[in-house]
């Protein structure tokens, strides 16, 4: 609700609590994946699945997936981010707001001293509104490379040990939902098909991939390891020297150093999510699958929930964006970027000169259209990913395990004909011998 206009018809306002709720939802790449797994495929896909023992499956693999994945962090993080200023001698007494300092974007970091220094003061007024609340930290340091050297070790070592320890909780989600069901049921195979077919057709099923099951869980345990191994190291390459050297991966890492920054010094950014995802969620997911069915499925499943996540819904959000500004006149679209603002940013409009100079009418307008997209995405992932896919896949599921029984069944009664017929001849071969 706007309150007050300034000169220059400028605005401030006072945010709705439901304004700002989704403003941090939507900023927290973590809480954000979250909310959108629960509300748009977690509940509609386990009320889609074919039965109860699917249903438990998924509903305990999502459970693990959110505990790992937001709630993890915000109670390791911390830990992590102290462990590394400590190490690194950076901070010995951990109780004050100094150790606020790893909240220093990386980019401040890539460009020698001068940029750190203005980085380091930049962030002190954004946390403290005071500039010199990190000069202790600066005057312990006489020369300011050793501290410039000193944090990027800090941030390599914060992201080597958060890949690993979320990583290889991640992996083992698919692993662990597959030994609860067996303990569950003691039944082997898929759990979307043990309602289609009997304890027999399942086993065999899966006897394929059981042989390999050994060969799968190691590759699960390098693709999890694999972002700790090297992309920490190449980042901290690239932030110490990639903008001189002649290495592209190097000069990339220096000039995207600030993709692998942490909001608020605990929540992974957009592209940290999307390398972890790869190596512990969508890749991990197929190396578990029990038999051919569920391979199938969780190609399908996976393939399409993570082309709306890392992509779809910024496409869904951009036509619906410039759709709203004009049709209802509103101003979600940066005209600048020509991308859309983020909800934060519109929470933040007077900081932002397009934004503070609308109408007051306008930016109320702008902000309720941002909501009701935000909103909106949410609904049509959860009526075509929640339950318009579910409902396509379960049909093909019933399909193919249809054509397999009566393979079986025809298979069966092939064998049983030729095995009268082979008894027949052998009789009547008896009787003329016997004649």
């Amino acid at each position: 609700m706007i309150v007050q206009s300034t000169q220059n018809n400028t605005v401030s306002f006072k945010q709705s609590s439901v304004f700002n709720t989704m403003a941090n939802i939507e900023s927290n790449i973590l809480l954000n994946k979250g909310i959108t797994d629960i509300g748009g495929f977690v509940i509609p896909q386990a009320i889609m699945s074919n039965n109860k023992d699917e249903s438990v499956e998924r509903v305990f693999k999502s459970l693990l997936y959110f505990i790992f994945t937001f709630i993890s962090p915000f109670l390791l993080l911390p830990f992590i981010n102290k462990y590394a200023l400590k190490s690194n001698k950076i901070l010995e007494n951990l109780s004050g707001k100094e150790k606020k300092i790893i909240e220093v974007p990386k980019k401040y970091l890539t460009q020698g001293t001068d940029k750190m220094l203005e980085g380091i003061k930049k962030t002190a007024h954004n946390i403290f509104g005071d500039e010199n609340k990190f000069n202790p930290i600066i005057e312990k340091f006489p020369d300011k490379e050793e501290l410039r050297k000193k944090l990027i070790n800090a941030h390599t070592e914060i992201l080597f040990t958060d890949f690993l320890t979320t990583n290889l909780m991640v992996a083992s989600i698919p692993w662990l939902g597959n030994a609860l069901t067996k303990y569950r049921t003691k039944r082997s195979g898929y759990s979307g098909t043990y309602k289609m077919a009997d304890e027999e057709f399942t086993r065999k099923a899966a006897e394929k991939h059981n042989k390999t099951k050994n060969l799968r869980q190691a590759a699960t345990l390098g693709l999890a390891i694999l972002p700790a191994l090297t992309i920490p190291f190449a980042l901290r390459k690239g932030m110490l020297n990639g903008s001189s050297g002649n290495n592209k991966i190097l000069k990339w890492f220096n000039k995207n150093a600030s993709e692998f920054d942490y909001k608020n010094s605990i929540y992974m950014s957009r592209l940290t999510a999307l390398i972890m995802w790869l190596t512990s969620d969508y890749f991990p997911y197929q190396l578990a699958c029990r038999d051919k069915y569920e391979y199938r499925d969780t190609v399908i499943r996976g393939t399409s929930i993570g082309l709306v996540f890392w992509g779809g819904d910024l496409f869904l959000k951009n036509t619906f964006s410039k759709f709203s500004d004009k049709v209802f006149k509103t101003n979600l679209m940066n005209k600048t970027e020509k991308r859309p603002y983020r909800l934060s940013e519109l929470k933040n409009a007077e900081n932002i000169e397009e934004l503070k100079q609308l109408p007051k009418a306008i930016l109320n307008r702008t902000r309720n259209a941002g909501v009701g997209l935000y909103a909106l995405n949410l609904a049509i992932i959860m009526g075509t990913l929640g339950f318009g896919l579910p409902a396509g896949l379960n049909k093909l599921l019933r399909t193919k395990v249809t054509e397999d029984k009566k393979k079986i069944n025809n298979s069966l009664l092939t064998y049983d004909r030729l095995f009268d017929l082979h008894r027949n001849f052998s009789g009547f071969r008896l009787l003329k011998h016997n004649e």
